[in-house]
């Protein structure tokens, strides 16, 4: 990540403490906006695993869920008068 990608993700991070922060947080959005800014670049490291995953594979489901008959979303013919 270069000086420019942090400078946008800090402003992003200032965007968003603005935007859904309480009354009191917009008066001074620095402060949320650095909790935000922390949250975020945690384990952004270089030596962080890909996927979040010690072994660097994907997870996959053990056992697939399947829907059940009926419970997925049907159409609806709407006819206008």
């Amino acid at each position: 990540m270069d000086e420019l990608d942090r400078i946008q993700t800090r402003l992003e991070c200032l965007r968003y403490a603005i935007e859904f922060g309480t009354a009191r947080d917009v008066v001074n959005p620095a402060h949320l906006a650095d909790r935000y800014y922390e949250w975020v670049m945690q384990g952004s490291e270089v030596t962080r695993p890909e996927d979040n995953r010690k072994d660097d594979s994907l997870k996959a489901a053990r056992k697939p869920r399947s829907v059940r008959k009926g419970s997925a979303s049907q159409l609806v013919n709407v006819e206008t008068v």
